[in-house]
């Protein structure tokens, strides 16, 4: 009726015979041609992003959202070599990369096996990390499900990662509905559960924990194919919460037990990072930073933060570098991409941590920070105020300016002038003022100069305080 109704316009209305004819060819063509049904809309999520939210008015799907093309023999087997190859790469984890290896070899056995017609073993791919902090279970997590696909069991090999802030919900049915979305984004990958212990926390008649718990292990047996399970968390607390949960027991029977690095794999992980980002070590900085990780191997609990205290600490280290280069002229390549001794922060060993700043470095969250009393909260704290009054009136004529400052037991002294104070005749003048002071439970002393007005010291100098 459309096309008719143009024609009849046409007919009625003045045109050039060339118009006409253009559009009379048109509408014949509308007349002939059937009407093109609508495309629907489809919305794909990568493997890598956050599968969008359904709509409360749609039923959940129970098929993964994104379709990918099957991929090649060759393809899978560079992502399985790819994967083993970063196994074989990373610091320490000798029992870890030994079990992960006799399971990716199982696993291809029994492939072949099952493509020759032979009976199949049964084995279930879910499993239990169990560790402290920072000893690579995300990573090993990851790298297990990229091997997974590689050898054909998981089409995608993504990790979803979560914890319980991300499955359970404080009313009724939205727990549920959390676990399925999260079942969904990690169909045909491996879903990693951190601290899984903490869906069921101790003493907690009315949680919605259990309900979390009720609805993966329905789904792990709806598609119990389509995706794995990881969870991980302090090794005592997931022992026993796989233990208090028939369900959980019987689907969760493959242990990994992951151990704090030594202090050689600690100074190996720091070495990696700064070789990454360009940047390395002289012999005497090493060996000054390997005594460091022996001090806090020694003194270590369970919230030992592992990799992330070599994290942390190579993080400051390049950080008073650039205090350190901040007023030289020239800078050539050595001189950006070479750690010095005086790079790496110290404390003395008779603090909690060990030589550095426990709380900074071990334990960036306040769930891990260590609990410890504050030293200078009693009658052994210095005199601040003191300390720089008696600085400021020696550094008078000199116009220089001295403030105080207490971290944890390291007394920290800056210097301010518009010339810029020298170095080591301040650093001397601080030692020979501050021998003659009460220090109390004080064992460092770090002394800063700069001009008013910057923010990053020209220049540092750590020392320790000689005890009598």
């Amino acid at each position: 009726m459309e096309a008719l109704s143009h024609i009849w316009q046409m007919l009625h209305s003045y045109q050039t015979i060339d118009s006409y004819q253009t559009g009379l060819t048109s509408a014949f063509n509308k007349i002939s041609t059937p009407p093109t049904p609508p495309t629907p809309t489809v919305s794909v999520t990568p493997s890598s992003a956050e599968p969008p939210k359904p709509s409360s008015a749609q039923p959940q799907a129970s098929e993964s959202p994104a379709s990918e093309p099957p991929k090649s023999e060759a393809e899978l087997s560079h992502i399985l070599d790819q994967a083993l190859a970063e196994l074989n790469d990373l610091v320490g984890m000798e029992n870890i990369k030994e079990e992960v290896k006799t399971l990716a070899n199982f696993l291809k056995v029994q492939k072949i096996r099952q493509e020759r017609g032979l009976a199949k073993t049964p084995v279930s791919l879910h499993a239990v990390f169990c560790g402290p902090p920072g000893t690579g279970k995300t990573t090993i997590a990851r790298l297990m499900s990229r091997i997974y696909q590689g050898l054909g069991f998981l089409k995608k090999g993504h990790l979803v990662e979560t914890d319980r802030s991300g499955m359970v919900a404080g009313y009724i049915g939205q727990t549920a509905k959390n676990v399925d979305e999260l079942v969904k984004s990690a169909l045909d990958g491996v879903l990693f559960i951190d601290e899984a212990y903490a869906l069921v926390p101790k003493d907690a008649n009315r949680d919605f924990g259990q309900e979390a718990i009720d609805v993966l292990l329905k789904r792990m047996e709806d598609h119990r194919d389509r995706f794995v399970v990881i969870v991980a968390g302090y090794t005592d607390e997931m022992t026993t919460f796989i233990e208090s949960n028939p369900g959980l027991k019987s689907r969760f029977n493959r242990y990994f037990y992951f151990n704090d690095y030594t202090p050689n794999e600690l100074l190996a992980i720091f070495e990696k990072m700064a070789a990454k980002s360009h940047f390395k070590l002289t012999s005497e900085a090493r060996t000054k930073l390997r005594g460091l990780f022996e001090q806090l191997y020694v003194k270590r609990d369970r919230s030992f933060g592992n990799a992330r205290v070599a994290r942390n600490l190579f993080e400051k280290s390049i950080e008073q570098q650039a205090n350190r280069l901040a007023v030289l002229s020239s800078l050539t390549d050595d001189v950006l991409t070479t750690l010095l001794p005086e790079d790496i922060p110290t404390r003395a060993a008779s603090t909690l941590s060990g030589t550095v700043n426990w709380q900074d470095l071990a334990s960036p969250s306040k769930s891990q920070s260590v609990s410890a009393p504050d030293p200078f909260q009693s009658s052994q704290a210095p005199d601040l105020e003191a300390i720089a009054s008696r600085l400021n009136q020696v550094l008078q004529s000199e116009n220089i300016t001295a403030k105080a400052t207490l971290r944890d037991h390291a007394l920290r002294i800056m210097l301010e002038s518009p010339q810029l104070p020298d170095e080591q005749a301040m650093t001397a003048l601080v030692k020979q003022e501050i021998a003659q002071l009460e220090l109390g439970t004080v064992t460092q002393i770090s002394v800063y100069g700069r001009q008013p007005g910057e923010d990053i010291p020209a220049w540092s100098e750590d020392f320790e305080l000689e005890k009598e």
